[in-house]
């Protein structure tokens, strides 16, 4: 039977190398017939700027070129040259030109010769010149005489016109790759059209050149299911042209061969190298078809192709027919091994292939032998000193579990020490203790767990870069008020003696009534003080001449009451303004029988304040930090219960900074910030109004860099209008019956915050 089997190999080998050698003889041929169509190949171009706005396009060959055949356009302004039996060797077909003259150059090769094609910004001179395999074209204004060799000087001129020139035919056809090719039949070579795409569509345009009225129309091509959905021809004006319409995203490309000209239009290239799917595979894309092979000759092809070391065990067999295209090739590798139940390991540069149950039993193998060593690896204590963390966290790692023990801890496990947990670095075998004294580590375990204890202290006990962060909390306040009132009153009766008083209230009038009931007494005792000294002096036998001198003095001596009127009773309007701080304007009015008082007060006031707060602190990278200042206000509250009496209470006024660093590995900051001001307002009573301003955050800010992190604006307006009902309504005369009290208040807030990590300082 292994005989049998080995025949049917050789003879699948064997096969194999005749479908090799037939696909190699008819590569062979096909090389042989192209070259000799095309025995010359361009090998190189090159560009040259000159002075004067000029340009020199060097190709060079790996023969002697022909002569080239060249035409021009005007629209768009172009210069081709065809080199007949030459084929092209480079890697791209457009090259962009950084001059003023040229924009780029197109390499075109369809089978029997490679066309050179320039566009222009505008139509200029040029000149073509052979040196052996060499050959030069100079584009601009400085083209002139011959440096040696063969010299082809050009004049552009546009093509001439011609009754000839016409479209033959459009023909449409879908090609192998599923592309939409539109060919175009010309009536002469010498037909050069020009193609132009905007949008969805593409333009091909023909110069001085017919249409046929039977190609004059519309061409529905949409059945051939490809990007192409219509093609219209048009003729007018002495120019053809060819507009494709364009469903989707798609590429094209249009190229001239003698009389036809050909417009094939494709979807674009798919890029796998982005898809999900694939995104974890790195090789190239290709495309990879085996029919019934065997795995170990397919795993042989792709390790020669892909250039890696392959060994291949002895339980790899059989055959396997796949069609891959368009895949990474390491995922074409995988796919091949999946397909056979096979494993495979990366051993440096070299991949084993193996069944995978027979490489899980070898790894399973190791495992135990690892094992089986480390129980047999002799134990080493170490000292390990922890710097800047903490050692109980340390050993936390170490060990798997939740903390470690302590100074009277140190010893083996089951006697306050602490053993693997089976989560940690440690081996089974292995113990570690915590000295918090020292701050000191003492593991025991094998020196290839120790050496991973060095690694991780290595890495994590490092000094915790530390933050400043400095809050401005800027709260800016203007205030301004208008104060305007008038008070005015007075006193009086009518002269003719008659009852009319007035006054700015009753007690006014009874006291104007009091004062005339004085004065009538006053006048009365006056004039019996007159009669009694007139009596007295004629029964003392006085000089009569002295007599009306001493009547006058007893009347004069009987004092009269002036009859004062006090303020502010006797103020009719009582609407100034109330602070002593306010401007005043008086004016009154005195009579015989009353008086009349008025009295106009204002007061403007303007306030500015500014009120900046600068909390900072200082704190490692992930620790939260707290900075508190202000005051406790003491305030008496009511005690429960039927006891009564109170108790002392506080309320707190402060200003607080917490935040939580966290620097970014590109060296910024991310914060979690919470900002509080508080302040005691202005008239509170017993228990204390507390004004609060206060922002939480996140913010990401770079290092140094100062932010807003908010701010509050609030303005206030009020106007305030006394009067008398009725009175104050009157146009012009109101204004003696009301007091106006204008105010206005802006509060501005801000918080800037401004976070610096703290440079490291060497210590020696």
């Amino acid at each position: 039977m292994n005989r049998i089997m080995n025949f049917k190999n050789s003879l699948q080998r064997i096969e194999g190398g005749i479908r090799g050698l037939a696909r190699a003889l008819l590569l062979l041929l096909m090389m042989t017939a192209a070259h000799a169509q095309q025995s010359i190949t361009l090998d190189s171009i090159g560009f040259v700027n000159l002075p004067g706005d000029s340009i020199e396009i060097q190709l060079s060959f790996d023969s002697h070129p022909p002569d080239p055949s060249s035409f021009v356009l005007d629209n768009p302004a172009r210069i081709s040259l065809d080199l007949l039996g030459v084929a092209s060797g480079l890697n791209q077909q457009r090259f962009n030109i950084d001059s003023n003259n040229a924009q780029s150059v197109m390499v075109l090769d369809d089978g029997s010769r490679t066309r050179l094609v320039v566009n222009l910004d505008e139509l200029v001179n040029y000149e073509t010149q052979l040196f052996g395999n060499t050959m030069t074209i100079q584009v601009g204004n400085d083209t002139g005489a011959a440096r040696g060799g063969v010299v082809a000087s050009n004049v552009v001129t546009g093509i001439p016109a011609s009754n000839n020139n016409r479209i033959s035919d459009v023909t449409f056809r879908r090609g192998d790759e599923d592309e939409g090719q539109i060919v175009i039949d010309l009536s002469s070579d010498s037909v050069i059209g020009s193609v132009e795409q905007v949008g969805a569509r593409v333009y091909v345009e023909f110069q001085n050149t017919t249409v046929p009225d039977d190609l004059n129309r519309r061409f529905d091509v949409s059945d051939f299911a490809t990007q192409v959905s219509t093609v219209d021809v048009l003729g007018q004006s002495g120019r053809a042209t060819v507009v494709i319409d364009i469903d989707g995203a798609y590429e094209y490309v249009a190229y001239q061969s003698g009389a036809q000209y050909t417009v094939s239009v494709r979807p674009p290239a798919i890029d796998v190298s982005g898809d999900a799917a694939t995104a974890q595979y790195t090789g190239d894309i290709v495309g990879v078809s085996f029919q019934d092979i065997p795995i170990r000759s397919v795993l042989q092809i792709m390790a020669d192709y892909y250039d890696f070391s392959l060994v291949a065990g002895d339980a790899v067999s059989g055959n396997i027919t796949l069609v891959l295209d368009n895949v990474p090739w390491d995922q074409a590798l995988e796919l091949i091994l999946r397909a056979g139940n096979l494993g495979s390991r990366l051993e440096g540069n070299v991949l084993y292939v193996a069944p995978a149950d027979e490489i899980a039993a070898q790894e399973q193998l190791e495992i135990e032998a690892e094992q089986q060593a480390q129980a047999l690896a002799p134990l080493f204590t170490e000292f390990v000193q922890v710097n800047y963390a903490n050692a109980n966290d340390i050993i936390a790692l170490l060990t798997g579990e939740g903390g470690g023990g302590g100074a009277a801890a140190a010893g083996i496990p089951g006697e306050g020490g602490a053993a693997a947990g089976g989560g940690g670095i440690l081996s089974p075998r292995g113990t570690a203790t915590v000295d918090e004294r020292t701050n000191i580590i003492i593991v025991r375990d094998i020196e290839e767990k120790l050496e991973e204890v060095r690694a991780m202290l290595s890495r994590l006990d490092v000094a915790v870069r530390q933050v400043l962060i400095e809050a401005r909390i800027v709260n800016v306040s203007t205030d301004f008020s208008r104060d305007l009132g008038i008070r005015w009153g007075g006193a009086g009766s009518a002269p003719t003696g008659d009852s009319f008083r007035y006054g700015g209230s009753q007690a006014t009038t009874t006291e104007l009534a009091n004062t005339e009931l004085a004065q009538e007494i006053a006048l009365q005792n006056a004039a019996l003080a007159g009669d009694q000294a007139r009596l007295q002096a004629l029964q003392s036998g006085t000089d009569p001449s002295l007599i009306d001198a001493l009547v006058s003095q007893a009347i004069a001596s009987v004092p009269i009451p002036a009859g004062n009127i006090t303020f502010p009773d006797a103020l009719a309007v009582d609407l100034g303004v109330v602070s002593a701080d306010a401007s005043t304007f008086s004016i009154g009015y005195t009579g015989s029988s009353g008086l009349i008082e008025l009295e106009l007060s204002a007061l403007e006031s303007t306030g500015n304040g500014e009120v900046i707060a600068r909390p900072k602190v200082t704190t490692q990278d992930k620790v939260t930090a707290e900075i508190r200042s202000g005051v406790r206000i003491p305030y008496q509250s009511q005690a429960g219960g039927t006891a009564g009496g109170s108790t002392t209470e506080f309320e707190d006024a402060v200003l607080s900074l917490r935040v939580t660093p966290q620097i970014t590995p590109d060296g910024r900051i991310n914060m979690e910030l919470e900002i509080q001001q508080d302040s005691v307002a202005a008239g509170s009573g017993q228990v204390p109004a507390i004004n609060t301003n206060e922002v939480t955050t996140s913010a990401l800010v770079n290092n140094g860099e100062t932010i807003v992190l908010g701010g509050v604006f609030r303005e206030e307006s009020t106007t305030t209008e006394t009067k008398t009902p009725l009175l104050g309504d009157i146009p012009y005369v109101g204004r003696l019956f009301k007091r106006t009290a204008r105010a206005s208040r802006r509060t501005e807030l801000l918080i800037f915050i401004t976070p610096k990590i703290i440079a490291d300082i060497a210590i020696r």
